[in-house]
């Protein structure tokens, strides 16, 4: 009968190492993993007043922002308030049909959708590679005029802007210039 070679074994205290690091390094890999919410939010697309963004179906520019303490439309339509009041051009890219119906102005934190009392720009129906222009309105809360804000704007089908394209213009509440009175630019096609 042969002679058996005898098995090595590690020490206990390797083993447990071994087994300890396997576990801190499970903990790094869950914590940096991006959780369901962040792995399918929007995509931004961020740039400044003035400054064109393209996403993956919309493109636009916002041309100006404004508040003012008494709102107009052409149709009429007048209200008082603090309003904040944007100006852009914007055309979905690829496909036709689409709405700017994700309007949404965030600041520090709280988040207000463009109001759909005045007719405006919401919901206008986009048609690829021909560029429109028009307003959206804010309505804010009596005596809020400074924080960070953000706008958010997208076609989002039903609202849903997960895993998709979404234009951030960012800017300072207390900067944005104030106006007496302002009337929303009417929706219409922009002239070449």
């Amino acid at each position: 009968m042969a002679p058996v070679a005898p098995t090595s074994r590690l020490p206990g205290w390797a083993a447990w190492a071994i087994g300890a690091g396997l576990i801190v390094a499970a903990w790094l890999v869950a914590l940096v993993t991006p959780g369901e919410e962040q792995a399918q939010a929007p995509f931004p697309v961020e740039v400044t007043v003035g400054q064109e963004a393209t996403g993956r179906n919309l493109t636009g520019t916002v041309t100006d922002i404004r508040r003012t303490a008494r709102l107009s439309a052409a149709d009429g339509w007048t209200a008082e308030g603090n309003w904040l009041v944007v100006d852009l051009q914007a055309a979905s890219v690829i496909s036709e049909g689409g709405d700017i119906n994700h309007a949404v102005v965030v600041i520090d934190g709280v988040r207000f959708s463009a109001s759909d009392r005045p007719e405006s720009f919401l919901d206008t129906t986009m048609t690829a590679g021909i560029t429109q222009t028009g307003s959206l309105a804010f309505e804010l809360p009596e005596g809020l005029d400074e924080g960070s804000g953000t706008l958010e704007l997208a076609l989002a089908p039903g609202n849903d802007v997960r895993l998709d394209s979404m234009i951030v213009v960012s800017f300072d509440l207390a900067d944005v210039p104030v106006v007496d009175e302002t009337e929303l630019v009417e929706t219409g096609w922009v002239n070449p």
